[in-house]
């Protein structure tokens, strides 16, 4: 593999970011605020699925007591009118008892819906402990949900602008290797987890530590000083 004494200094120093670079994504990766927001967000999406719950049975508790009041005062009204009649017919006694048994009858209803009224206020009363509770609930999911956020973001942000230099300093040394030399670099880059590059060392592998038999290790060393580990396949530096 043809490669001068620059572009192996150039591949060296592009191995070394590519580790880096591993390290810090992996460790951007591993970040414990990720899984903690994750976490909390399903926590918070619960709570706020249960808040919506919660204000469609105020709107219908609240329509419900709104029905009962405009039914009652319906019912006030015609039974003011029922007594303002019952009044004006006192000579017709007929007339009177049809009336009062009206009365009688609106009254009565009366007297249910007022029950009525008294245990939708209290379904209402029940409803807003509730709805108070979850809102308490949310309030303090989101100052968590906010420091975890915050906390990724600063520790998170550290690693993003390093893993972005690093990036823009190995595209800097990819621009200045021969287009060859790089496309076999990152094939086998891709193939072998990132690293592509080892030093033979004593006969072996740095990366993969195979021993390189003697007949294979005459060849390594013959087509020095850049070749290709029999074993694992990765470029091979060989010499200083």
């Amino acid at each position: 593999m043809k490669a001068d004494t620059k572009d192996l200094a150039t591949l060296l120093s592009m191995q070394h970011i590519d580790m880096e670079l591993i390290r810090a994504k992996k460790k951007l990766a591993e970040l414990p605020q990720r899984a903690q927001i994750l976490e909390i967000r399903k926590k918070k999406q619960a709570v706020e699925e249960k808040q919506a719950k919660i204000a469609a049975m105020r709107k219908e508790a609240d329509l419900a007591a709104a029905r009962i009041k405009d039914e009652d005062e319906r019912l006030a009204g015609r039974q003011r009118e029922t007594q303002e009649k019952i009044e004006e017919s006192r000579g017709d006694y007929r007339s009177v008892e049809a009336l009062t048994k009206d009365m009688g009858g609106i009254t009565k209803r009366r007297e249910t819906l007022e029950e009525d009224l008294a245990e939708a206020r209290g379904k209402l009363a029940q409803i807003e402990e509730v709805q108070s509770q979850i809102t308490a609930a949310l309030e303090k999911i989101v100052v968590q949900e906010n420091a975890y956020v915050s906390s990724f973001q600063k520790e998170g942000g550290g690693l993003n602008a390093g893993i972005a230099g690093a990036e823009k300093q190995r595209s800097e040394l990819a621009a200045s290797l021969p287009a060859e030399l790089l496309a076999e670099y990152e094939k086998i880059a891709r193939k072998s987890g990132g690293i592509a590059l080892a030093r033979l060392a004593n006969g072996s592998c740095s990366v993969c530590r195979a021993t390189i038999t003697e007949g294979k290790l005459l060849q390594v060393q013959a087509e020095a000083p850049l070749s290709t580990c029999p074993a694992c396949k990765r470029m091979l530096v060989v010499g200083e």
